[in-house]
């Protein structure tokens, strides 16, 4: 595994799961990681906790809440010193019982999952072109379930029709597959590399974020769930085993390479999919 001493990283939703848990790697390896979190006192309690274990201080906290489109731009606005970014993590998630929007009027699973991290990334490719960097985007193997052609695409993101949260968050999985090939389509020709994994079944805080029946079912399972490090060790493995250097437009499980839902391997749906996240973003 390479070295990640030299490394500039961005990470969303560090302050807990997969996200804390490879910023903790990352820094104990020397890189300088940027978190990106939604709360503040979260955030800094994560914060001195990573800085604490990995006995490193280049670490920083920028506070975005990412149902906010103007938070994205605003916390790509205070990354704008950095020259270069190796590795942007985009590992922020929500799971919803019932239907909720985004400040900006989209469905909130959709708008936190896919849209925000779409906006994000888009605002810093300059930075990642300038590293030829990477763009991990972390994905679940629920995109499997997800259907973004069952009605209008505008109108999924829109909120309408019936809603259900496993609906929902399937869709948003399969949204960041589609985005990462289409990622790699559009811009590989510049020098980045960007894949999608599932992390695992993991002992995370989603499961608290609904009360839902099916979250309350997987708590009862989080004794047995795998540690969020093990998903931290996967983002880690894609971001540094020189193996896979220039490996791109792949769907990984767990540490494996792994073939992607059919759906999500649908190129005329990516593309489609990218427009509408340009349009309601206004990127």
């Amino acid at each position: 595994m390479t070295q990640a001493g030299e490394l500039v990283c961005v990470v969303t939703g560090a302050n807990s799961g997969v996200g804390k848990s490879v910023t903790q790697f990352l820094a104990g390896r020397g890189a300088t990681v940027h978190m990106l979190c939604r709360n503040r006192g979260r955030g800094e309690a994560a914060l001195a906790e990573i800085r604490r274990k990995s006995k490193s201080s280049a670490v920083s906290l920028h506070i975005a809440d990412l149902a906010s489109l103007v938070a994205v731009r605003r916390v790509a606005d205070e990354l704008g010193d950095l020259d270069r970014i190796d590795l942007l993590v985009n590992n922020a998630g929500v799971w919803l019982s019932r239907r909720e929007f985004s400040q900006d009027g989209f469905e909130m699973t959709l708008a936190v999952n896919h849209l925000a991290h779409y906006l994000l990334t888009n605002l810093l490719l300059d930075r990642i072109v300038a590293a030829s960097g990477q763009v991990i985007n972390v994905s679940s193997e629920s995109h499997r379930s997800g259907d973004l052609r069952r009605a209008p695409l505008e109108s999924i993101f829109r909120g309408e029709g019936r809603y259900g949260g496993i609906k929902a968050y399937s869709d948003s999985k399969l949204a960041n597959v589609l985005f990462t090939f289409e990622l790699a389509r559009r811009h590989g020709g510049l020098g980045i590399t960007t894949n999608t994994l599932h992390p695992g079944v993991l002992s995370t805080r989603i499961w608290n974020q609904s009360a839902s029946p099916v979250s309350l079912f997987m708590r009862l399972f989080k004794p047995v769930m795998g540690r969020p490090s093990r998903g931290g060790r996967a983002v880690l493995r894609l971001a540094c085993d020189p193996d896979l250097q220039g490996v791109t437009g792949k769907y990984f499980k767990v540490f494996k390479e792994s073939e992607s839902a059919e759906m999500a391997r649908d190129k005329a749906l990516a593309s489609e999919l990218w427009e509408l996240s340009a349009e309601l973003t206004g990127s």
